[in-house]
């Protein structure tokens, strides 16, 4: 009997563990979900392109400081330039020349803006104002609305009455309009900006972590533990959350690409964070000139497009992998 049991244990196949185990996952969840491995594939390109940039300039080919302006002596320079030199040649009376709207070359990958920076070394410092924003922000909408919709859903009664008369509040103003409200309240920053979207987000995340705290607390399980005497916080943390892990991940990756997409707009319209490089600021400059020098807007554009739609498909294959009515699905 021994010497079966033992001849048995030893021909079970041995779990992955650790890395190895890791590695498989995200294998088989890039072999079965193909616009989420697009998707992962974008936002790790772009957190790496970020995080390298800031913390080794060097290791970015091309890459310059955001603010640098190219110009070049001019040969044509006069002190005194009279009015008609000054009409037959404009630039005459200044020393140098600035480079302004130069076309993609291989000196500025992207070509130059107005001002004569260089449009590829912006559109990657761009991406770190993105990702600090869309992160920061899904940070605090996700965090507060899992507190408010566990505590709401899980107790219900008066206390939810309370915080959903709250969430209702907050949903009755446009999303937009309340986020320029509370922008231009404070300095328009790039940390008022995060607190101001991470806000505006609460009420979302609250009605999502809300439904299904209600669905896992009515679970056998749930009441079983309550049977057996264990405190509220206890089964809160050993049973609700596990639980609804999968909603919050989702939540998470999918708000992401909504506060990214936030971002822009109000820097398009001139009302977003100050002293640093936005897409959609640059976008706005460029859409002045985008007939005869489209690239600014171009390149900024199809910078923010591919990060929001990469967050977009791997939010939508979490979600699909999650949640086991999807799981199946491609």
């Amino acid at each position: 009997m021994t010497v079966a049991t033992e001849a048995l244990t030893y021909d079970l196949p041995q779990r992955p563990t650790g890395i190895r185990a890791f590695g498989k996952s995200c294998t088989q969840f890039m072999a079965q979900k193909r616009l989420g491995a697009v998707g992962l594939i974008i936002v790790v390109f772009w957190v790496l392109i970020a995080f390298i940039a800031a913390l080794v300039p060097g290791a970015v080919p091309k890459l310059v400081d955001e603010d640098r302006v190219f110009d070049a002596p001019n040969p044509d320079y006069k002190a005194n330039p009279t009015i008609p030199e000054l009409a037959k040649n404009p630039d005459i009376g200044s020393p140098v020349i600035v480079a302004r709207y130069e076309d993609p070359t291989g000196e500025h990958w992207f070509g130059t803006d107005n001002a004569g920076r260089d449009i590829y070394s912006r559109t990657i410092y761009g991406a770190r104002l993105s990702l600090t924003v869309g992160f920061g922000a899904s940070v605090i909408a996700v965090g507060l609305g899992m507190v408010i919709g566990v505590t709401s859903g899980f107790y219900r009664g008066w206390i939810d009455l309370i915080f959903q008369r709250f969430v209702d509040a907050l949903q009755a103003f446009p999303a937009l309009v309340l986020l320029l409200l509370l922008v231009q309240i404070a300095e328009p920053s790039v940390r008022n900006t995060v607190l101001a979207m991470g806000f505006i987000g609460i009420p979302i995340a609250t009605r999502l972590v809300r439904s299904a705290v209600f669905a896992t607390a009515a679970t056998d399980y749930v009441m079983a533990a309550r049977a057996m005497g264990a405190t509220d916080m206890r089964v809160m943390m050993r049973h609700v959350l596990p639980n609804i892990a999968a909603v919050l991940l989702v939540a998470f990756s999918i708000g992401i690409g909504a506060y990214i997409l936030f971002e822009a707009t109000i820097s398009f319209l001139g009302v977003g964070p100050r002293g640093v490089v936005s897409w959609g600021k640059m976008v706005a400059d460029g859409r002045a000139n985008i007939d005869v020098h489209p690239w600014l807007s171009v390149f900024a554009g199809a910078a923010l497009a591919s990060l929001v739609v990469g967050f977009n498909f791997l939010g939508d294959a979490l979600r699909d992998v999650l949640d086991p009515r999807l799981r199946g699905s491609r």
